[in-house]
């Protein structure tokens, strides 16, 4: 550092030569901001001009005090709407997914019962286990199809950024995000947040967070009035089923406890 003594300076702003000022002025002019270290300075005693920070004599220490403003740039992912065909449509990819697990639900049911397979003791964690199961199963609809019954039903399909099926490393990730992140691994409450967290960021940003973090795209047509009757009438038989079968077990369930015994 060189060492300078003299109190008339001059400094350089914008191009053009400042001063004289005294070594106190400069001291402030640097505190308050109006020059920064990079400026260079002269006085008699040194050669040539300096940057002020290279001096003894002025004081950096003071410049840490000065409060820091951070500049947070608000990140703009691309919305799916961006593209024609990639919309975000939170509620379609909710009744495709529902649709999926009661399909998958119903035809494990129906496997179960021709093998003559309990599944009592899983009971409280059967809804836990259903979704868990569904990830394999998915992964090699998405791998093979690009697309899932419910997703089918509603037009939907799942690429990559080049608009090809996805791998089925790529298809499994996805899968296993969208049950930890997405539907919460089936955990009750939790999985209710999550669905809502997740939603909400499709409606704003476009895209989910495993969908954007990967760069998988997905893709929604038409769906027509059609469809959209098929799946109500879909959801009305499923659940007039379940009823259905819920009331029966209940009854067998009666009339074994109340037969008589031999």
């Amino acid at each position: 550092m060189k060492v300078v003594d003299k109190a008339v300076w001059f400094f350089m702003s914008e191009g053009e030569k400042e001063g004289p000022v005294s070594r106190d002025e400069l001291q402030e002019l640097l505190d308050s901001g109006e020059i920064d270290p990079t400026t260079k300075v002269w006085t008699e005693s040194i050669e040539g001009w300096s940057p002020i920070s290279e001096l003894e004599h002025f004081n950096m220490a003071t410049l840490d005090e000065t409060p820091t403003i951070a500049m947070v740039k608000k990140i703009d992912y691309p919305r799916e709407t961006d593209v024609e065909r990639v919309l975000p449509r939170p509620w379609v990819r909710f009744w495709a997914r529902m649709i999926d697990y009661s399909l998958f639900a119903l035809v494990l049911a129906f496997a179960l019962g021709f093998f003559h397979f309990t599944m009592a003791f899983f009971q409280p964690l059967l809804g836990m286990l259903l979704i868990f199961l569904w990830i394999f199963v998915e992964t090699i609809l998405i791998a093979t199809w690009g697309t899932t019954p419910g997703k089918w039903m509603l037009k939907t399909t799942v690429q990559d950024e080049n608009h090809h099926r996805l791998s089925f490393s790529d298809a499994l990730n996805r899968s296993f995000s969208v049950w930890w992140i997405g539907v919460g691994a089936g955990l009750p409450i939790i999985s209710i947040i999550t669905m809502i967290v997740a939603a909400v960021k499709l409606s704003n940003t476009g895209t989910t967070s495993w969908d954007r973090q990967n760069k998988y795209r997905i893709f929604h047509g038409k769906i027509g009035v059609v469809r959209t009757l098929i799946v109500i009438l879909y959801f009305f038989a499923f659940f007039t089923f379940i009823t259905w079968g819920q009331m029966y077990f209940m009854h067998m369930q009666a009339s074994l406890d109340f037969s008589p015994a031999l």
